[in-house]
């Protein structure tokens, strides 16, 4: 365990350096806390140490301002693992505007062999109604894929709003065919 004199930075660059030289020290917590999350995380050793700092980093500010530093293993558990449940689920920690994707990577959304005639999605789309059909037709007009917030930004109506109308309208999809 770190003395607690020795976690109590003042300025923001001592919290990083102090947070990166504790997750050096500390990588067993670091692998123990992310293990279970691992097999569904899209990320690299050099990924889940960068996790870390920030959960680290976080967790010496919260340690300051509660004045608790005996707590830093347990803050830093916490908001660590949040960390690795985001990792786990998908959850895209920087939104990469579609202008800065490589070119290679839209070149190969636009060679998908798969590309539906205008009558089968007619015909796909007959039992959606209302709102739920106008979701539809807006995101099939879009180039890119979209996310849930586009969605919901779109349409200004809340994120999980959106997530409902669109998990809504795919079970009607399925429960159709």
């Amino acid at each position: 365990m770190t003395a607690p004199s020795a976690i109590q930075p003042t300025t923001d660059h001592e919290i990083w350096l102090t947070a990166m030289d504790w997750v050096r020290f500390h990588m067993h917590i670091v692998h123990w806390v992310a293990n279970p999350y691992r097999p569904y995380m899209a990320a690299d050793e050099d990924d889940l140490f960068q996790e870390a700092i920030m959960a680290a980093a976080q967790a010496l500010i919260t340690v300051r301002k509660k004045n608790s530093p005996q707590k830093l293993t347990p803050f830093f558990r916490v908001i660590f693992k949040t960390h690795c449940l985001k990792m786990a689920a998908g959850v895209q920690p920087v939104h990469i505007p579609h202008d800065l994707l490589p070119c290679s990577a839209l070149q190969e959304e636009a060679d998908d062999p798969f590309e539906p005639c205008p009558g089968e999605i007619e015909k796909a789309l007959q039992g959606i109604k209302g709102r739920k059909r106008e979701v539809c037709a807006w995101i099939l007009q879009q180039e890119l894929p979209v996310t849930t917030l586009e969605v919901a930004q779109h349409f200004n109506v809340s994120r999980r709003h959106a997530c409902r109308l669109l998990h809504n309208t795919l079970l009607q999809l399925t429960e159709a065919n």
